[in-house]
């Protein structure tokens, strides 16, 4: 209403000074020099709210791994400054206090952090600190591990001769396994362990570059889901929307 008020002031003077309605409405009261200055300054402090409900009302596909972002941008546009008036600072004090108590259930703030990280636009945390980027991360990793445990314990696999008769004898060692199998060692025969596994996977999304904000994170990881399949099982389970995009 203020911003509308502003852009139409011109036509709401011209309007108020006209002779007729003079004659007809008494005590016509128009903004002041320094009410006309608060109210554009007032504007400019609302405007990234207004820009969050614009964006969110316009989103095709909003997703939940933009709250905790969008929450630290309003709330960085609402520090004060040196030229901030007394008003002005407590409307942005009055914003703050109120977002700030926004998202903060232990359970839901490390859902919402998870959901961001797991959002290749965002998931640089840059509001974050290293040390807590890197205890998400590690988060995530045990996550995906638990979730594995889980799957195994719900759907055991048969790995015993006894549970699979029917499975082919081991292969026979061949002339260049024998003299080279000891002193070349293939990856599988080192035997990295399924945790090892992870935690390269996830520290290698983690270190690729974010995609830009206006790209689709869905179609990142419909094409990406082959490169670090652990966190695209973990997005199916801590999804960036109402909606399982990896199998889409």
């Amino acid at each position: 209403m203020l911003e509308r008020y502003t852009e139409q002031q011109p036509a709401i003077y011209s309007a108020l000074l006209d002779k007729d309605l003079k004659l007809s409405v008494k005590n016509i009261t128009m903004l002041n020099d320094s009410e006309q200055k608060l109210a554009e300054e007032l504007i400019q402090v609302l405007t990234p709210l207004k820009t969050v409900t614009t964006l969110m009302s316009s989103e095709t596909t909003p997703t939940i791994s933009m709250i905790l972002p969008l929450k630290e941008m309003i709330l960085k546009s609402m520090s004060p400054g040196d030229q901030d008036s007394a008003t002005v600072k407590e409307a942005k004090a009055a914003i703050t206090n109120d977002l700030a108590k926004r998202y903060t259930d232990p359970n839901l703030h490390d859902y919402l952090q998870m959901a961001t990280a797991l959002d290749p636009r965002f998931k640089s945390l840059p509001y974050l600190d290293e040390d807590s980027r890197d205890k998400l991360y590690r988060n995530i990793i045990r996550d995906i591990l638990e979730h594995e445990e889980q799957g195994l314990v719900e759907n055991p696999v048969p790995s015993t001769e006894e549970d699979n008769p029917s499975s082919p004898p081991p292969k026979k060692k061949t002339a260049m396994s024998e003299v080279f199998g000891k002193l070349f060692k293939t990856e599988e025969q080192q035997g990295r362990s399924f945790p090892q596994i992870i935690e390269e996977e996830v520290t290698t999304y983690k270190l690729a570059d974010s995609i830009h904000v206006d790209a689709d994170p869905f179609m990142w990881w419909k094409t990406n889901e082959c490169k670090v399949p652990p966190c695209s099982k973990s997005c199916t389970t801590t999804p960036l929307c109402p909606r399982n995009f990896c199998c889409e």
